[in-house]
Parts: C-alpha cells; sequence; structure tokens
C-alpha cells in the first residue's frame, strides 16, 4: 500500500481516547464526516453527552504476534446519570484517562507514562468541547516529557456550512503554538443512496515554517447494508503537494481501506479486512494465503 502522508488526517486524536476507529479507519479515516459515530468524542469532546456504550477494543490480539495484531486490549465505558456524563478508559500506560459532560460540553483528562524519562513522569492531556451557534468546538492541551517539556494547543471547528457542492466543513489546526503553523480544512457532502451512505470530501493544508507547503486532498468512503445485521465498508484516500520549499510536489499516495460492520441489536462488531482478500479470496478465507481475512483485531460495542 502506498505511503499516504498526514494531508489526509484531519483529525488529533487524543492520547486520553481509547474510542474504536475501526469503523471510521474503513471509511477513509476522518471521523468527523460520519458525526453520529463515538470516535468523534476525540476532537469533540461534547460528543460524549450523545452516547452510552461499553467498548473492548483489540479483541483476538492477546498472545498474538504484535507486528500483526495490536496485543494490547482495551476497555471504555461511558454513561449517563442524573444529566452528567461519565466516562472511562482502561489499558495501555495510561494513569488517568476518563470524560466529563454535563449535556452541553465534555471534557477528556488522561494522564499517560512517559517512556523518554523512564516512566517516571507522565504525559497529560486535556480536551475541552462545546457546541456553539458558530460551530461546534473542540480545544486540545496536551504536554509531553521530551526533554523540552513541549507543549501543544490545538483546536477543531465542524459546522453545517456549504462551499461549492458539499455541505460541512471542519476545520483542524494541530498546534497554534508552533512555529510551523498548520491549517487543515475539509469539505464533504453525506450522500443518502438508499441501501447505503456516501461521503465525498475535498481537503486543503498549509504548513508554513523551513518545511512549509500547501497540499490538497480527496476522501470517498461507502458504507452499505448487506443485510439487516451486515455493512460493508470502504474508503479511498488521495493526496497531492501544490507547492513545497523543497520543490517536492506532486502525488503523496493513495490507499483502499475495507472493513465489515455486524450489528446484533445492541452488540456491534468492527473488523477491519485486509485488500488481500481481494486478491485471493479462497486462499483468505481458508487461511492457505499468507495474510487472511485481517491483520486486525476485532471491536466490540454494547450500546445502552
Amino acid at each position: 500500500m502506498k505511503n499516504v502522508t498526514k494531508i489526509l488526517t484531519a483529525v488529533t486524536f487524543c492520547a486520553a481516547l481509547f474510542a474504536s476507529d475501526q469503523r471510521i479507519d474503513a471509511l477513509g479515516g476522518n471521523a468527523a464526516f460520519w458525526p453520529g459515530d463515538e470516535a468523534n468524542i476525540a476532537a469533540f469532546p461534547a460528543q460524549v453527552n450523545n452516547h452510552s456504550y461499553l467498548q473492548l477494543s483489540g479483541v483476538g490480539g492477546d498472545g498474538a504476534d504484535p507486528e500483526v495484531f495490536d496485543a494490547n486490549g482495551h476497555v471504555s465505558i461511558l454513561w449517563q446519570e442524573d444529566g452528567t456524563t461519565w466516562g472511562f478508559n482502561y489499558g495501555g500506560d495510561d494513569w488517568v484517562n476518563m470524560h466529563w459532560g454535563n449535556g452541553d460540553m465534555g471534557v477528556t483528562v488522561g494522564m499517560e507514562k512517559d517512556d523518554n524519562a523512564g516512566g517516571e513522569k507522565s504525559d497529560m492531556s486535556v480536551s475541552w468541547g462545546g457546541d456553539f451557534g458558530f460551530g461546534e468546538m473542540g480545544i486540545h492541551y496536551a504536554t509531553v516529557n521530551n526533554g523540552d517539556d513541549d507543549a501543544t494547543l490545538g483546536v477543531d471547528w465542524r459546522k453545517d456550512c456549504g462551499f461549492w457542492i458539499f455541505d460541512n466543513t471542519v476545520v483542524h489546526a494541530p498546534d497554534l503554538m508552533a512555529d510551523d503553523l498548520a491549517v487543515h480544512a475539509d469539505f464533504w457532502k453525506a450522500i443518502d443512496a438508499g441501501g447505503a451512505s456516501v461521503v465525498y470530501a475535498f481537503g486543503v493544508e498549509y504548513a508554513g515554517g523551513d518545511a512549509g507547503y500547501m497540499s490538497h486532498s480527496a476522501t470517498v468512503g461507502v458504507e452499505a447494508n448487506m443485510t439487516d445485521w451486515a455493512t460493508l465498508r470502504a474508503g479511498y484516500t488521495w493526496g497531492h503537494k501544490l507547492s513545497d520549499e523543497g520543490d517536492n510536489v506532486g502525488n503523496t499516495g493513495d490507499a483502499f481501506t475495507w472493513g465489515l460492520g455486524f450489528n446484533w441489536g445492541g452488540l456491534t462488531a468492527d473488523l477491519t479486512v485486509d485488500s488481500g482478500l481481494f486478491q485471493d479470496p479462497v486462499g483468505a478465507i481458508t487461511g492457505y494465503d499468507d495474510g487472511g481475512v485481517t491483520d486486525h483485531t476485532v471491536t466490540l460495542t454494547y450500546g445502552f
């Protein structure tokens, strides 16, 4: 699979969140294009008020080859009680990993062991978000003990405002305090295709500094019903660098992604499909090729 640069990713996922990205990855990689998915909590913390679930991520990874599977399992629980949202995440190197919401706003707080400091210090992240008349906001502050004690301040903004043939806009700035300030804007349109949901997005990004560049990208995501309990997902991402301080312009890569979703009432399962399945479907299904149907773990979510 060709390399796809960071211009194709418009949402920064905080270290303080374990929400499954498998559905979103299969649809092109940007949760902002699918506002109802819980993966939006990372960029827009107020979304915690719209979900209640128990989620098991990394299922099937324990004891598996860490070069093939994510061997680290994660558990997340999120619920509302007396008008307040509470959420806790467990797994990895986090010391504290939790959500809070009051119906109008949401907060995510995380402290993670810093391996660069021998585990004696922690990286900290705090995200706050709310939905206002001018759009939905997410503000993210994080520190990293990398010897310089760096800090970042990121912002995400989303609104259903149109441009050209598009109906929605999302803007992402990963670090407002950086010397090489970068801003990414995506415009997207959601299309109801009967038994399928289609998203088409066009993005532009500018980065300043010594390595400054300007680029644009495209994303197409399709989620189609196969039965009343099974869904096929497909995504395509493409990028092109328009200008670069080093004159390194041109196509920056493209990629297909695939996935399956299963829904049994309150319980759902997300599965990433390896592209090799389409090259040798019999071998992948029977296990006689080098890959198989998937090279990822499974995410199980029970919504309530």
